[in-house]
């Protein structure tokens, strides 16, 4: 996002797109996926998983990027892709929505910041 010139209505717009945005990937599509035992199970038994990431993971991190290309050009929305595997990766692990939120805010308002001082 680039600053607007009003830091706080920026920020209030990143902090909901952020929660929106998992909400909608983590907390509905992976989740759901994570659910689907046909599609997601190895053996019936173990989730599918590559190299240490789940399918559910995997998919839902290859529609996040197709998701912002809408708005951003296709390097960019493939550079989300390893930051989308992270922020599923940590709703795997720690089983709360309010992990990959924080990550996902924390990375937003990183950008932000860095954006901010090259335009100053």
């Amino acid at each position: 996002m680039t600053p607007t010139g009003s830091p706080l209505r920026d920020l209030a717009s990143l902090t909901l797109w952020s929660v929106a945005e998992e909400i909608v990937f983590r907390g509905g599509i992976q989740t759901a996926l994570s659910r689907c035992p046909s599609f997601l199970m190895h053996d019936g038994l173990r989730p599918r998983a590559w190299c240490g990431v789940s399918a559910a993971n995997a998919v839902t991190s290859l529609l996040f990027c197709a998701a912002h290309l809408w708005s951003k050009p296709l390097p960019v929305a493939l550079g989300l892709f390893p930051v989308s595997l992270l922020l599923g990766a940590s709703l795997e692990r720690s089983d709360r929505l309010a992990v990959p939120v924080a990550l996902h805010t924390y990375f937003n308002l990183l950008l932000y910041a860095a954006s901010w001082m090259l335009l100053s």
